[in-house]
């Protein structure tokens, strides 16, 4: 008779529990990459999911969302901040929806072994805010099972900037009086924030004093406030500000306006100049 020891015996058990206990992942591993990994607001940022199949699938889908971490203006879901998704990739020719806090690629065939890479690619709402928010992706078989997600590279997003730029435009004298005015336009993307930098001016001092201006301020040598309203992208318009010539003025002087929202990619174009020679009080030539 043969007869096993209780060690042998449990060893045998034990043995055949850890066998079973290391499965093979039930869905294909999934990997993602992001690009770019810094994106401004109202710009695009595409996800790739890739990997290599583990069986054979027919109708999967892979849905794309967000969690935490995530902070300023990505707090929430994915399609809270982001719009307009479309999908691509191999193989087959995915299908791309906009379900409930989600994005999903669907119409996925595999066969055991097949590579496959998915990409989908949404915009980042213009108005977002400073921010970052983590991708994640998860596997679903046709019958909906999954083995959870997969996480994927933080994102941040920058806030959109504008690029307001100002031009001069023309100058008239009647009276004493000399009328500047120049045009502005936002070259965008965004619009600009508020308020606008307001401040006009001559140098040196003595040629004039301010008569009026676009802002509400004191009257003296020059101007400057904040103008509290927002200029929308490709938007323009024009702005005057005048100044009373002083009795007896002679020389040349430079008078300046700038207009700068905080918002501006480029300050190199928020200030105009020109050149004044006057002659006497009546007879000043600005260019």
């Amino acid at each position: 008779m043969r007869v096993r020891t209780l060690a042998a015996s449990l060893a045998l058990a034990i043995g055949g529990v850890l066998t079973v206990a290391v499965p093979a992942s039930a869905h294909p591993v999934l990997n993602l990459s992001a690009s770019p990994a810094t994106v401004t607001a109202g710009s695009t940022v595409t996800l790739t999911i890739s990997g290599t199949s583990n069986g054979n699938y027919t109708g999967a889908r892979i849905e794309v969302f967000s969690s935490t971490p995530s902070k300023g203006g990505t707090t929430g879901s994915l399609t809270s901040f982001t719009s307009s998704p479309s999908c691509g990739g191999t193989p087959g020719t995915p299908t791309c929806t906009e379900i409930t806090n989600r994005y999903k690629i669907g119409n996925i065939t595999l066969t055991n072994s097949q590579a496959f890479s998915y990409t989908v690619t949404f915009t980042v709402d213009s108005a977002t805010t400073a921010g970052t928010f983590t991708s994640k992706a998860q596997f679903y078989k046709s019958d909906t099972t999954t083995d959870g997600p997969t996480t994927g590279p933080l994102i941040t997003v920058t806030p959109a900037t504008a690029d307001l730029a100002i031009t001069k435009d023309s100058v008239s004298f009647d009276l004493e009086i000399l009328t500047f005015s120049f045009t502005y336009v936002n070259n965008g993307p965004a619009a600009t924030t508020t308020p606008l930098t307001y401040s006009t001016g001559p140098s040196p001092s003595g040629f004039a004093s301010e008569q009026d201006n676009d802002c509400v301020s004191g009257a003296g040598e020059s101007a400057s406030c904040d103008l509290n309203f927002s200029i929308a992208a490709n938007d323009s318009g024009l702005l005057v500000f005048r100044y009373s010539l002083s009795l007896f003025v002679l020389g040349n002087y430079t008078v300046t306006a700038t207009l700068l929202p905080a918002n501006d990619s480029n300050t190199a174009n928020n200030t105009v100049v020109w050149n004044c020679t006057a002659v006497t009080a009546l007879i000043v030539n600005c260019t």
